[in-house]
């Protein structure tokens, strides 16, 4: 069933609206959950959850991409699983969440994301992306979107991890590049 029938389902609230996601995203979302819970049992807690979220928000929301909309709840709820998680354990087996290395080229408290519009800034990153190689495009999102680690995403693309480190260093300095030369204060 393609997505724009899904969301009529959504639409309409009928309960296939949920069946039809789960057969068609449910490998997706949990390899997403997976990837940044490494836990089999949570990792599928958070797919049923992001199944119910977006029965919860559709609609009124219409995402224009159901693919990515899903894949995004699925992300948010797996990152706040780990949140609450290493609160519990009061810092222990904490997984670090690698988006920090690009605070130095976006995420400062107080700093542009009081003063833009993160619609804006995401989109400015994702016309950033569209230029760069495949390669780059596809290791900057395993690393900043899927949160992988270095020798996961040299595994996935057969480079080594040192070229991974090189690529993810080389994106960051050209993204606060991209940034400034586009007016963002960095």
């Amino acid at each position: 069933m393609d997505d724009l029938a899904i969301l009529e389902l959504f639409r309409k609230r009928s309960e296939e609206a949920i069946k039809e996601c789960q057969n068609k995203y449910a490998d997706y979302c949990y390899s997403i959950s997976y990837g940044i819970l490494q836990n089999r049992e949570d990792a599928e807690e958070c797919v049923n959850d992001t199944f119910l979220q977006a029965w919860d928000s559709i609609p009124p929301v219409v995402p224009e991409h159901l693919k990515a909309y899903l894949g995004s709840i699925a992300r948010n709820l797996s990152i706040n699983r780990v949140k609450s998680l290493t609160r519990q354990k009061r810092g222990e087996g904490a997984i670090p969440l690698d988006i920090s290395e690009l605070s130095e080229v976006i995420a400062q408290p107080g700093g542009i994301w009081e003063k833009i519009d993160e619609e804006l800034l995401m989109k400015e990153i994702n016309v950033f992306l569209k230029e760069q190689k495949k390669l780059y495009r596809i290791v900057f999102t395993q690393k900043y979107w899927y949160l992988l680690d270095i020798k996961r995403i040299a595994e996935l693309n057969l480079i080594s991890e040192s070229k991974v480190g090189s690529i993810l260093h080389r994106m960051r300095k050209k993204l606060k590049k991209r940034l400034e030369k586009e007016g963002y204060i960095i």
